[in-house]
């Protein structure tokens, strides 16, 4: 789409639509975007891109197609109502035509379209919607090693997407959703009002999903002389806080009984048990313990269970000596010296635990701290899986890379906002220059205006603010619409002379007619 080089702000559609949102607008950043014209309602979770909001995309939009085409990606385009089909299509088609896939190549695709999610869940404090302009990009290969080197591109171009649009931002391991998926990460933008947490460590580059996140393990081998294991009834004056206590969990894969073992202060990670066996994992309801285990639930003896039983502890546990679990199948009574190397039948140790903060760092660097964020998009390896009449057919791998621009969109602006408004980033920005003319009515304003533009409009993208009122009013509403320069003709247009605004630092400088441009080509490509 070409856009206009300048735009007059009065053929702009530009509505305080705040009343009309249909919910209220907690987060600082949409407020400014509802007040200034970005964004305005059509039905409850459906919220109207307006024209200065279109220009921000559509820049966003360049970025990305300029990226993409580093890496030799093409564009396709699958219907609206079929849009969050693609990998589906894709694949099928590249089933009939395995050609395109011979020689150890890779396939690059790639779609900017909307898609419907009709369960959008609430990011925080931000806005919902039922609709979002997504990049969904694919890449097919013959080879695993292929198909590694392209995912670690595609998160260096997300990289590089990113920055040019000055984002904060973190790419955090994350869950793997489906069997046949594999090294899943999230694109998370940084904000302390998100509603996605995850771990970071506080010496490494380490991140991770809370359900996913990992510990360095405490546990050492002891030498300490194993005690004989004891059943004990509690004492009135017992004190149950002294010494190392387990717990037992009884849970299920299918029809697979298993007893799973944690230290007392730790919680169970379901997801964690449910990728060890690559099968989904759910608790045993109380009344179902004998159908599973063999043994009602007020006789369980966890050391006489049924042989098809699989028993898993936690790596925590695995070198405790002499410990103690209540019974399951009693609160009055407990196990003593239990110790899980010596008791617990062909155990097997793996992490099963949610992290807490504070927990060493996997990585052995700092410990973990907790942070918040708002998912923008994702990574993630795929393994095709054929019909079984297809099965002679070559299998490829897949990676499947996604944003979400409309919500990179408002996080650009959350993280760009200020007490009186937004500065959107250079790359991003509705305009370049805001051009606010104190009064249109005195001559020497409408010749500089005129000479303004003559100068700056191939290089640069002007708003012009051609309304009829008070400077005030206008200097307010330009720092709502976040032009990284604003650029004020006043008294002393006679001399040729304007006041230029630098947004980002709120210097203001006076300017000569004649040194604009170099002015300018200095303030915007010196960083560069």
């Amino acid at each position: 789409m070409v856009k206009e080089k300048k735009m007059k702000q009065s053929n702009l559609l530009i509505p305080d639509l705040q009343r009309m949102l249909g919910e209220e607008i907690t987060e600082a950043s949409q407020r400014f975007l509802v007040k200034s014209g970005f964004l305005g309602s059509f039905q409850d979770n459906q919220y109207v891109f307006l024209p200065l909001a279109m220009r921000v995309i559509e820049n966003i939009k360049n970025i990305v197609t300029e990226e993409l085409e580093k890496l030799s990606a093409v564009e396709f385009q699958l219907p609206v109502q079929s849009s969050l089909h693609a990998e589906e299509y894709l694949s099928t088609l590249l089933l009939k035509e395995p050609e395109n896939l011979q020689n150890n190549t890779s396939m690059q695709l790639y779609q900017i379209q909307t898609a419907l999610i009709a369960n959008q869940k609430k990011a925080g404090h931000f806005l919902t919607n039922f609709e979002s302009t997504y990049l969904d990009a694919f890449s097919f290969h013959e080879t695993s090693v292929s198909l590694s080197e392209n995912y670690h591109r595609y998160e260096q171009l997300f990289g590089r997407i990113l920055a040019r649009c000055d984002l904060q931002f973190q790419s955090v391991i994350a869950l793997n959703k489906e069997t046949n998926q594999q090294d899943t990460k999230e694109i998370i933008a940084d904000s302390l009002e998100g509603d996605e947490q995850y771990c970071a460590s506080s010496e490494s580059d380490y991140r991770a999903k809370i359900e996913v996140a990992t510990r360095l393990c405490s546990g050492k081998k002891s030498h300490a002389s194993y005690l004989p294991l004891v059943k004990k009834t509690f004492a009135e004056n017992i004190e149950e806080a002294q010494g190392q206590w387990l717990k037992s969990y009884f849970l299920r894969a299918g029809k697979q009984p298993i007893v799973l073992f944690l230290r007392q202060e730790d919680q169970l990670n379901l997801a964690k048990v449910t990728n060890f066996f690559k099968q989904k994992v759910v608790q045993v309801k109380p009344k179902e313990i004998e159908k599973y285990f063999g043994q009602a639930r007020e006789m369980l003896d966890v050391w006489n269970l049924p042989q098809e039983v699989t028993y898993l502890g936690d790596l925590e546990v695995e070198f405790l000596t002499n410990t103690k679990m209540i019974a399951p199948h009693s609160e009055q009574e407990y196990y003593e010296n239990i110790n899980p190397l010596r008791d617990f039948p062909n155990v097997a140790f793996a992490d099963f635990c949610f992290v807490k903060e504070g927990d060493p760092s996997p990585d052995g660097q700092g410990v973990l701290t907790f942070k918040k964020g708002v998912k923008i998009g994702q990574l993630y390896k795929k393994n095709q899986t054929l019909p079984e009449e297809e099965k002679a057919t070559i299998p490829f791998h897949i990676g499947h890379y996604q944003l979400d621009l409309s919500r990179l969109f408002l996080m650009i602006a959350q993280q760009h906002r200020t007490e009186s408004g937004i500065i959107w980033p250079e790359e991003v920005a509705p305009f370049d220059l805001h051009l606010i003319p104190t009064d249109l009515t005195d001559s020497y304003q409408q010749e500089l205006v005129e000479a303004v533009n003559a100068m700056m409009a191939e290089e640069f993208q002007i708003l012009i603010d051609d309304r009829n009122l008070p400077l005030e009013e206008k200097q307010n509403e330009a720092a709502f619409i976040g032009c990284p320069i604003e650029i004020t003709i006043g008294k002393k247009a006679v001399e040729g002379i304007l006041e230029v605004k630098i947004r980002a630092t709120e210097a203001v400088i006076e300017v000569r007619k004649e040194e604009l441009v170099d002015t300018l080509n200095i303030l915007f490509y010196s960083a560069e």
